[in-house]
């Protein structure tokens, strides 16, 4: 292993995708992970017979077409999974009513448009937006020079429009109802995000990822998707080693040639890959002499996204109170009120929840005659009022009494408690600041303005939800094939 064609620092779905397209090219690929088990947010833990995942709940594009069922067939692991679909995919209670949420995306425009009959023609043409941006970045290629205008505005018309928009911006065009607006808005909380933030393109992602090949959850663990991976990869002669950190990226002059083990061993490389946090690869793994001081102060200057809290939750009995196991609780209809409590490090006391009952389809994850809910909200890392367990202990009792609204006697049946916070987030990932999702996916931080597979150090490249398509499972998976394209490129034109 001394001399590997490829090195990929941190076996998430993004590194893992990456290496096993690379070793199936034949290539020698090392990947290296600090943790014992692989698969980064993607895993699952266990506690007293009861089976929890730990932020990986639903996934698109994993029905026949989609991006994720495309991989694993390309792998040859498709029979090895099995995936549930989810229809209807997740219900958004607020105080006076319920609105259900097709994963079709002709279904779901049909029933708003039923609703909001006058504002059929505008509903159809932000998805029309969305839609065609999502199918142009999914057909960018790796070589595309984005600073090139004549390329840009005749093959990727849509991306240029729309690159410096945010959602906010694109519902005011076509949208004159206000709660329709909040409607058409809520799967911004996925990116952490209100619409007047979040960029177009980044929207585009969240929602065509899920409406194009329907949501779905894994039988079993969602763990077994990665691990599935990891077998696959070792099938093709990819080496792996497992708890074991890297110290630091190697350098000979101003180029990546391999790294160090916090054990003292060096491993060497034609290329680098570091598919782990932007922020510790460049100021923990490498020296800052190493790194152009434009691309320094670029890094310094972006913003992370938030986190989250979540409490998992074992229940005796079942959980027929919930029609779906998707949920999502809203006090009222400001769905933008909560994020200026965040930015103030707070967490406020009417905030939105998500109430997700994985074994409503999922019943492995239980023994017999128990349930699971996982209920978590949106949370500042630097929280004012610190992670001590007193706080722990008083966000949990108010997620457990809000969701004692939708089912009545919740508290009496608590079996099992496990939290999360942004600190543990970090551990388990070494995300910057618990991170869900890399970068924020602001105007400035989503498409061209995300961080570019290349780095301006030769033979080091990223991948992963630092760079694009951004956050979320069917996007780190997209980010792993894209870097892998422009690895294997550079093989072929005989640059390694």
């Amino acid at each position: 292993m001394s001399d590997m064609d490829v090195i990929i620092i941190g076996a998430g779905v993004a590194g893992l995708t990456c290496g096993c397209l690379l070793a199936q090219r034949g290539l020698k690929v090392l990947i290296v992970e600090k943790n014992q088990k692989i698969g980064g947010c993607c895993s699952s833990f266990q506690k007293e017979g009861f089976s929890f995942d730990l932020s990986v709940q639903s996934l698109g594009e994993c029905q026949e077409g989609g991006r994720i069922w495309n991989l694993l067939r390309k792998l040859g692991i498709l029979h090895h999974l099995r995936f549930i679909p989810l229809e209807p995919a997740r219900e958004y209670h607020f105080p006076d009513q319920k609105i259900v949420q097709s994963s079709q995306l002709e279904t779901h425009i049909e029933h708003l448009s039923r609703v909001f009959p006058d504002q059929r023609k505008g509903i159809s043409q932000v998805y029309e937006v969305l839609r065609k941006i999502f199918d142009e970045f999914s057909h960018v290629p790796s070589s595309l020079n984005w600073f090139d205008p004549s390329s840009l505005s005749s093959q990727f018309p849509f991306l240029l429009r729309y690159k410096d928009q945010t959602f906010g911006q694109l519902l005011g065009e076509y949208i004159s109802h206000p709660f329709l607006k909040t409607i058409l808005s809520i799967r911004t909380s996925y990116a952490l995000l209100p619409p007047e933030e979040i960029s177009v393109v980044g929207m585009a992602g969240i929602e065509m990822s899920y409406f194009n090949h329907g949501v779905s959850c894994l039988e079993g663990r969602v763990e077994q998707f990665p691990l599935a991976m990891g077998e696959a990869f070792k099938g093709m002669n990819g080496k792996m080693i497992a708890g074991q950190e890297v110290e630091k990226i190697l350098m000979n002059k101003k180029e990546a040639i391999g790294i160090k083990l916090t054990d003292g061993q060096e491993l060497t490389g034609k290329v680098i890959i570091s598919n782990i946090d932007a922020q510790a690869t460049f100021s923990t793994l490498l020296s800052e002499d190493s790194i152009p001081m434009a691309y320094r102060s670029k890094l310094k200057g972006m913003r992370p996204s938030l986190s989250y809290f979540i409490l998992y939750l074992g229940i005796d009995g079942s959980l027929e109170e919930l029609s779906i196991s998707n949920n999502e609780v809203f006090p009222d209809d400001q769905i933008s009120q909560e994020y200026q409590a965040l930015y103030e490090n707070r967490i406020p006391g009417g905030a939105p929840f998500y109430l997700l009952a994985p074994s409503k389809v999922n019943p492995s994850h239980t023994p017999e005659g128990k349930s699971t809910l996982c209920l978590s909200m949106k949370a500042p890392y630097h929280f004012s009022g610190g992670w001590a367990q007193k706080t722990i202990d008083e966000l949990s009792e108010f997620l457990i009494s809000r969701a004692a609204v939708l089912i009545p006697d919740l508290r009496k049946r608590i079996l099992v408690k496990a939290e999360a916070t942004p600190k543990t987030i970090e551990k388990w990932t070494g995300n910057l600041s618990g991170a869900a999702y890399g970068w924020a996916q602001i105007p400035s931080q989503s498409g061209i303005h995300r961080l570019q597979r290349t780095t301006p150090i030769p033979n080091l490249f990223l991948t992963g939800h630092w760079t694009s398509p951004g956050g979320g499972i069917a996007a780190v998976v997209a980010s792993g094939e894209l870097t892998a394209e422009v690895i294997w490129s550079k093989f072929e034109r005989g640059e390694s």
